[in-house]
């Protein structure tokens, strides 16, 4: 008989419960093994749960990182456009104002990404500050920018809080796993217990480790019902 491992998928290890527990559930006439059955029950349903919530945390990242490339968009047209009025002011390229406020262009900016655009944008900030004297217009683009920024800000600051939850929870549900193991392993060792120097019986109440998951196999044999055939018809289930 197998045992699952930590490098058991956990899909794999509630196969695993689910099977143990039908199992056992025949033979719940019996108290041994309905205690057995609430207790594998009872295990897998922790685990399900702490992969439950990580998996949740996890998709809930995937909304921080379109909010950031959105702000990321509409930063760069809003540098683009002050640069523009810059140079509008000035009356040509390069003129006096637009290279005070960009002295290197708004490409070497809006070519950034993250956290070091946010510091690049502060940095235009300052300079539209002290553009104020020549340039009339210069606060209230410091003051747009500014609000963009926050947003950006905003936007990284989410991210980072979800995936440090989703860290978090992966920690929870490793814990989870980690119980789960052990009990499994507890499980198999009052099975053998009950039913002493009978291997054939006592593999019965559990399936194979070493194959793939339910989830698995769907995932990649769409439409294919699973179980139907192949490998579980080809090895028994000792």
């Amino acid at each position: 008989m197998q045992s699952p491992t930590q490098s058991t998928p956990v899909s794999k290890c509630l196969d695993l419960a689910g099977y143990a527990t039908r199992m056992l559930s025949k033979f719940s006439c019996q108290a041994a093994f309905a205690a057995l059955e609430d207790k594998m029950r009872a295990g897998a349903a922790e685990l399900a749960a702490a992969q439950a919530e990580y998996e949740k945390a996890v998709k809930a990242i995937l909304p921080t990182r379109v909010d950031i490339k959105y702000e990321n968009y509409v930063s760069d047209r809003r540098i683009r456009l002050s640069q523009q009025k810059a140079e509008i002011a000035d009356g040509k390229r390069k003129g006096r104002i637009a290279s005070l406020v960009f002295p290197e262009g708004s490409a070497p900016i809006i070519r950034l990404f993250g956290a070091s655009q946010v510091e690049a944008m502060i940095d235009l900030e300052g300079r539209l500050a002290a553009a104020q004297s020549s340039w009339p217009e210069a606060e209230a683009e410091k003051v747009e920018l500014g609000v963009l920024r926050l947003r950006y800000q905003a936007a990284l600051e989410n991210r980072q809080i979800a995936a440090q939850h989703a860290r978090d929870l992966r920690v929870a549900r490793n814990a989870a796993k980690d119980k789960f193991l052990t009990m499994y392993v507890e499980v198999m060792a009052r099975v053998e217990a009950e039913l002493p120097r009978d291997r054939v019986s006592q593999a019965l109440f559990f399936d194979e480790v070493r194959t793939r998951s339910a989830l698995a196999t769907a995932d990649t044999n769409e439409g294919d019902v699973v179980g139907s055939g192949t490998a579980e018809s080809q090895s028994p289930v000792a």
